[in-house]
């Protein structure tokens, strides 16, 4: 599991932010797309309010949060935790965050509740080892909802600076077997990286691609008819 620490001002306020706030400012907001379960959360309207994300509710496939394209984050309060390893539910939604294209995070928000779903405390940091090192999925512990604001924040920036967000397809082979998957799928007609994504992710496999109609095809942000009829013709 891993935690991150915000120092503190001397005037209690976090560093961080203030930091933020007069110094490499984005002049432009990053994209956040936000699933329609959390419409009641707090996150998305402090996300709104902090200036720096375009926030946009959808459904989303996988995940609670997409950040700039790149990075999936699925939210948890301690109490939505422990009952989604109760439930069965917790395993099934890491498994298809691991299948995702992007760079997945498990974001475990706080503060703890006072009472919790009968669920043994062993057995919860059992489930976040097995999140880190099984699934390889990053565990990352807020404290409360502007804590987690905090995160978003500096992923969305390390999103932005990071030369590896967009996988070109003329660069050499790619050697992670997700980009292998999305350098595949660039070979196709009038397909980029960015639709690669959302292709890999609504389907799950380059086969289920290959072998979508066009009916299906075209149900992808990007694909319209005439796209997905030379794709059809391509691989039939």
């Amino acid at each position: 599991m891993q935690e991150i620490a915000f120092d503190r001002n001397t005037d209690g306020g976090d560093f961080w932010c203030d930091a933020a706030q007069t110094v490499d400012a984005p002049a432009k907001p990053y994209l956040l797309r936000v699933d329609f379960s959390e419409r009641n959360a707090a996150l998305p309207d402090l996300a709104r309010r902090c200036g720096e994300f375009d926030v946009r509710m959808e459904h989303l496939v996988v995940g609670d949060y997409f950040i700039g394209g790149g990075i999936l984050v699925e939210r948890k309060t301690y109490a939505d935790f422990a009952m989604s390893l109760a439930d069965g539910r917790l395993f099934p939604q890491a498994a298809a965050l691991a299948r995702s294209p992007h760079r997945p995070v498990v974001l475990l928000e706080g503060p703890r509740p006072p009472r919790m779903p009968d669920v043994h405390p062993h057995a919860l940091k059992g489930a976040m080892v097995s999140l880190a090192v099984m699934w390889r999925l990053p565990v990352l512990c807020a404290r409360d909802p502007e804590d987690s604001l905090r995160i978003l924040r500096f992923l969305a920036r390390q999103l932005g600076n990071s030369a590896q967000s967009i996988l070109r397809r003329y660069d050499r082979k790619p050697k992670r077997a997700v980009s292998r998957k999305l350098y595949l799928l660039q070979g196709l007609p009038g397909v980029g990286p960015s639709l690669a994504n959302r292709l890999l992710l609504q389907f799950g496999s380059v086969e289920q691609v290959i072998t979508a109609d066009q009916r299906m095809l075209i149900q992808v942000r990007g694909i319209g008819p005439k796209k997905a009829q030379r794709i059809r013709t391509l691989v039939s």
